[in-house]
């Protein structure tokens, strides 16, 4: 009788999770309902960041991918894909590149937060700076679809930052610069010049 007792628990387990798998692969799935990724998409690159809106949603992600550049110092391709943002909005972009102070390369981005050595304690820097091309007074943007999604490419070069500098960097994307509603931030990463 015992060895009957422990047997059966075995018999119907198998049984049980196979009974449970059909079922959940069997089920119907209602075509109305949008299908939502569960996972931002993140562009192919070197460094990779996730990007988070103000309500702490995923809201797609970001690229940069360093490269040796003829008038040395860095150069970077740089790839931002918005998948939940504001639809048909502007956002500008931005960075908060953490060079030329200590714990730069700490990979906890204290210039994007505010925090020593980048804190009102500290000489002034702005926390974030918008990328404006070479040659132009404009901020490089992304303009979103009505559903919200946008990419962007663009090119960033540097050439006071000598190559072999680590530094960790945040970007965050705003609607406005003044008075911003939407706001998508990126989390931290470590990137090292070529």
């Amino acid at each position: 009788m015992r060895h009957a007792v422990l047997v059966t628990p075995f018999i119907r387990w198998p049984i049980l999770v196979l009974s449970v798998l059909m079922g959940t692969g069997c089920s119907s799935t209602d075509a109305t309902r949008p299908v939502v990724p569960v996972v931002p998409i993140i562009p192919a690159g070197t460094h990779q960041a996730t990007l988070v809106n103000t309500a702490g949603k995923e809201a797609g992600g970001l690229s940069v991918s360093p490269k040796i550049v003829p008038e040395g110092g860095f150069g970077a391709t740089i790839v931002v894909h918005v998948l939940n943002g504001r639809p048909s909005t502007t956002y500008t972009v931005q960075r908060a590149p953490e060079i030329g102070r200590v714990l730069g390369a700490d990979g906890s981005c204290q210039r994007a937060l505010g925090l020593a050595p980048w804190s009102s304690a500290d000489p002034a820097a702005a926390a974030f700076l918008s990328f404006v091309p070479t040659g132009s007074a404009t901020p490089v943007t992304l303009m979103t679809s009505s559903t919200g999604e946008g990419t962007l490419t663009f090119e960033f070069r540097a050439p006071t930052i000598p190559v072999g500098t680590r530094f960790d960097v945040m970007f965050r994307l705003l609607d406005d610069l003044s008075a911003p509603t939407s706001v998508l931030l990126s989390s931290c990463f470590t990137v090292t010049v070529l």
